[in-house]
């Protein structure tokens, strides 16, 4: 028996093979659906909204934040993703756990697209004169939530328009005192007491 079942196409030319692999150790079968006729997608070929790839980071160490006023990089908090058509949307979505100190007040964080090395805060607030502008937040940790971590999601569909390799990753900011990933300023060794993670997860979903 042949290797290959070759089919002409209807019109103009051209032709479709079905191939079998090289070597095998079982049989194979496909099956075709008899209740209604349907269309074969490859990679190429994507239903809209289909999902074609998944990438994800977890957090599970701790991150202190002492310096205020300025955006700083969550370490291991960064996916990389590389779209196969540059009209492909990335879905980003995650949490990030953040904790802060007495005097920690209007903290947040945002999410950063970087792609040939250009950063880029996109799903942010709209600049408004000196306020920060975050993807989520503000929060702020008082001295009743010292020994408290909240847990703050974020979700956006972006569209990158290209087909480079696309990193996203989140910088958080703070106005004073200190700030935390998963953990609480208090941060007490004690049974009642818990630590958080923080996740990224990035999927390319066909246009």
């Amino acid at each position: 028996m042949t290797g290959k079942i070759k089919l002409n196409a209807a019109s103009g030319g051209g032709s479709v093979s079905f191939q079998a692999p090289s070597s095998t150790g079982d049989d194979r079968v496909i099956t075709l659906p008899t209740t209604a006729d349907g269309t074969v997608l490859t990679t190429t070929n994507p239903k809209s909204g289909n999902i074609l790839q998944v990438v994800q980071a977890i957090k599970t160490d701790t991150q202190s934040q002492t310096s205020t006023t300025t955006f700083l990089e969550v370490t291991g908090m960064t996916v990389s993703i590389t779209p196969s058509s540059s009209s492909n949307k990335i879905l980003v979505q995650g949490k990030v756990s953040i904790g802060g100190s007495s005097e920690t007040d209007r903290s947040g964080f945002r999410l950063v697209r970087t792609v040939s090395g250009s950063d880029t805060a996109i799903a942010i607030a709209d600049a408004a004169s000196n306020r920060a502008r975050f993807t989520s937040g503000p929060t702020g940790s008082y001295n009743q939530y010292v020994n408290t971590v909240v847990e703050t999601p974020f979700f956006f569909l972006d569209s990158p328009s290209t087909t480079s390799a696309v990193s996203y990753k989140i910088e958080c900011y703070h106005a004073a005192g200190n700030l935390f990933i998963n953990r609480s300023d208090e941060d007490q060794d004690s049974a009642n007491n818990g630590r958080g993670t923080s996740i990224i997860v990035a999927m390319e979903v066909a246009a």
